[in-house]
């Protein structure tokens, strides 16, 4: 699990006893970035592919409804939490605690369409005709998390969402469901892929390093399917066809942020990257584990500058460092130490590699 790094801002904000610490959030993003990098450990980054081709895609997704919300029911897109509220009653507070007013409400209607046709219209921002129920807030205010987005009804019961623009962002779009009548089509919008022109792709932006490249798709017929590594050295040929006379062997190098490829006969390029996640505005989040030695980092930087400047002592700037070294260090130990099942396995393994003997010889453990 993450954390959005404003928690570490707080964090620090108060330790270093900052009432407005606005002016310091870009630095502070980036040593927070570069805390990440120093603590390094298996956990510390994921592991995803990005998919482009010559013409890209946009991601998408559904939520689908085999019948009409009950008064309570929620779903959640990409963080927002869209609450359905049943007002027939006339009192207009059918949830404890939930009034007309709650900004994220969605008004049920008489059918699940009239209800779906209230939720396309408050995601898109558009006001409802006079035929859906009225939406106290016509339009839900989320700019950061659903702009760019296009939200559909079709067939009555399904809510259509796609990413404006083509590329693989849209992917990081989240859907979840608590209403046993609305299934998601995935924990996330899928399909976005970027574009792939003249033999060059620009890789992702939250990219930490190439792990492999891998050509084609996953069509049998393509003689390379396999991941190439950065440093392996590739000599079969790529293409469609054994017999094609136009293949030849895949190569690439990297260049600043383009991925060059030395090969002009594939349709399709998977770049399969370790990446730091970030949230909509690309800022990167934090492992729960690291928060506090991400905050201590950063604090033993920002006073590093008033050491530098002559206005802090030196045994204040050692303090911090120790400190940070400590945490940094129980951060890689609490990622790296195996977890209970991992624990059995490894006792499996060392057990089958311990020959017991019994009178009728060695036992197969």
């Amino acid at each position: 699990m993450y954390t959005h790094i404003e928690r570490i801002y707080n964090t620090v904000g108060r330790n270093l006893g900052l009432r407005d610490y606005s002016n310091n959030i870009n630095s502070w993003t980036e040593w927070a970035f570069e805390a990440e990098l120093l603590i390094g450990s298996r956990d510390t980054f994921e592991e995803r592919e990005f998919t482009y081709t010559s013409t890209g895609a946009q991601a998408t997704g559904t939520i689908t409804f085999s019948a009409n919300p009950s008064n309570g029911d929620k779903i959640s897109v990409n963080g927002v939490d869209l609450i359905f509220i049943d007002t027939s009653g006339g009192s207009g507070t059918n949830i404890t605690g939930l009034s007309n007013a709650q900004p994220h409400q969605v008004i049920i209607g008489g059918s699940l369409s009239v209800t779906l046709t209230a939720l396309v219209s408050s995601l898109n921002g558009t006001v409802v005709s006079s035929s859906i129920p009225a939406q106290t807030t016509p339009g839900l205010n989320f700019t950061e998390s659903l702009e760019g987005y296009s939200f559909v009804g079709s067939g009555g019961n399904t809510l259509t969402i796609t990413k404006d623009a083509i590329g693989f962002d849209g992917n990081n779009f989240t859907l979840s469901s608590d209403n046993a009548n609305a299934e998601c089509s995935g924990s996330h919008l899928t399909g976005g892929k970027g574009i792939f022109l003249n033999q060059q792709l620009r890789l992702p932006d939250n990219m930490v390093r190439v792990l492999g490249v891998r050509a084609g798709t996953g069509d049998s017929s393509f003689r390379h399917s396999e991941l190439l590594k950065p440093m392996a050295v590739h000599k079969e040929r790529v293409g469609k066809d054994a017999l094609d006379t136009q293949q030849r062997a895949l190569r690439y190098y990297i260049q600043g942020n383009r991925l060059n490829i030395q090969h002009d006969q594939i349709t399709e390029i998977t770049v399969v990257c370790s990446t730091y996640p970030v949230d909509d505005r690309g800022y990167p989040m934090i492992k729960d584990s690291h928060t506090t030695a991400v905050a201590q980092y950063i604090m033993w930087q920002h006073k590093n500058i008033d050491y530098i400047n002559g206005r802090l002592s030196m045994y204040v700037v050692k303090d911090l460092e120790k400190r940070w070294y400590f945490l940094c260090g129980k951060a890689r130990g609490d990622d790296n130490m195996p977890t209970a099942e991992e624990l059995r396995q490894i006792g499996k393994i060392w057990n089958t590699m311990v020959p017991v003997k019994s009178t009728r010889g060695l036992l197969d453990l």
